[in-house]
């Protein structure tokens, strides 16, 4: 399952007027595996980059938040 077909499966597990927290603890609880994967890539990045540098992958939070922001707009504009 992609994140295009996961992110909606969260948004309708939530009651109306979640937060952004909410979201993403209901993300942790239904897709723990793909939260670990999240985890994963964001910690390789981390390793991998050369100290003092950056890499593109923002932290977990705000990347599941990032991925989710188009859908997360069309529930909070309704």
């Amino acid at each position: 399952m992609k994140a295009h077909e996961k992110i909606p499966k969260v948004i309708e597990a939530l009651d109306q007027g979640f937060t952004d927290d909410e979201f993403i603890e209901k993300f942790q609880e239904m897709f723990p595996k793909e939260w670990q994967n999240v985890n994963r890539r964001y910690n390789q990045h981390e390793r991998l980059t050369k100290e003092g540098k950056s890499h593109p992958m923002p932290e977990p939070k705000k990347y599941l938040l990032l991925k989710s922001h188009k859908y997360l707009k069309q529930v909070r504009d309704n």
